[in-house]
């Protein structure tokens, strides 16, 4: 499992393992509502599994809306907490920086997620959890982040064909977003 910045978790309970590298793109569309237009987030990430409970997460993509769009890196990883039964718990985080449009973005945007994740088959992995979107610094740059925390229970889906996954994530809650993911795992 690989994750994501921008709202979506994009990631399972369990960890790649130790000395495992995975790659996820992914193209998401955000929904903030209230008038305020859609944003569209595509971007590429590398994951190392550092130990079997600690994957480092490395990413950079870029948001695009009303015709401009804003390149940014970020960090972090995903804890497993836990294992009950064939379930996994983690702690996903990751936050990340603006390259441009730093006038209109917060310093920071932290994404941390608790994420519970069990199996539905030989291939199959479902998700869930709850996450949020955090602002810090610059709160009321509000174009290409949000102004306020956003809480969100993502709803998603990995499928595993062998080394290669695909994704397919929903999140509900006051920021809604749709994304989907490619993942190889070596």
């Amino acid at each position: 499992g690989a994750g994501v910045a921008a709202a979506q978790v994009l990631t399972i309970g369990e960890t790649i393992g130790k000395g495992k590298n995975g790659v996820l793109v992914s193209e998401n569309v955000l929904v903030p509502g209230d008038d305020i237009p859609n944003l569209n987030n595509a971007f590429a990430q590398y994951a190392r599994g550092l130990s079997d409970r600690f994957d480092l997460y490395l990413a950079g993509g870029g948001t695009t809306t009303e015709g401009s769009t804003q390149a940014w890196l970020g960090a972090g990883g995903n804890l497993r907490l836990a294992r009950v039964g064939k379930a996994a718990v983690s702690f996903f985080s990751i936050a990340t920086v603006p390259l441009n449009h730093r006038d209109q973005a917060c310093q920071v945007l932290w994404n941390p997620a608790l994420v519970i994740s069990a199996p539905a088959g030989k291939s199959l992995m479902l998700y869930s959890g709850v996450n949020a979107l955090v602002p810090i610094g610059d709160r009321a740059r509000g174009i290409f982040t949000p102004p306020s925390t956003e809480v969100n229970v993502p709803i998603g889906a990995t499928y595993a064909f062998g080394a290669w996954g695909v994704w397919g994530e929903v999140d509900l809650g006051t920021l809604n977003a749709v994304g989907f993911g490619l993942t190889r795992i070596w």
